[in-house]
């Protein structure tokens, strides 16, 4: 896709606007910038960082239209609130959308451990017909350690 005809100014808006609708992170803001036409890809030939990106990127922080740390917090959130989600399966998107792993530790240190539970116990009482074999399957595929689960099953 060919650049639009837009300043540096006017894509930058458009970042923020993005990033002011909801949480997002510097990956969802590239691949945004990608989808609207701004950028070819997030590097060029040799591998270098557009530099549309590198002063947008650095102008949102500085801005805090993004923040690692907020929104770590809040997609853990959502992901044990709304998903049910465990943590291996949290840690691995966050990992995936290249956030630091200082921020990331940091934010599921802040987990709410009695919504976390109580949604691991719930998926296991709706999947309480299932074989065990089946029923611990699910709850890994679902992101649980295996000690978690033994943990709320012989509570």
């Amino acid at each position: 896709m060919a650049k639009h005809e837009l300043s540096k100014a006017e894509w930058l808006d458009k970042c923020e606007a993005y990033c002011a609708h909801s949480e997002h992170c510097a990956a969802d803001v590239r691949r945004k910038l990608c989808e609207w036409g701004a950028i070819e890809d997030l590097s060029d030939e040799n591998g270098c960082i557009e530099p549309l990106w590198q002063e947008i990127e650095e102008i949102l922080y500085q801005r805090d239209f993004l923040n690692d740390a907020r929104f770590c917090n809040a997609y853990i959130h959502d992901k044990v609130e709304y998903q049910r989600w465990g943590r291996v399966k949290i840690q691995a998107g966050l990992r995936a959308l290249q956030l630091p792993e200082r921020e990331i530790q940091e934010a599921l240190k802040n987990l709410d451990e009695t919504v976390y539970f109580s949604n691991l116990r719930k998926l296991i009482e709706e999947h309480r017909c299932d074989s065990e074999e089946k029923r611990l399957r699910f709850l890994a595929q679902r992101g649980f350690t295996f000690d978690e689960i033994h943990r709320v099953l012989h509570t």
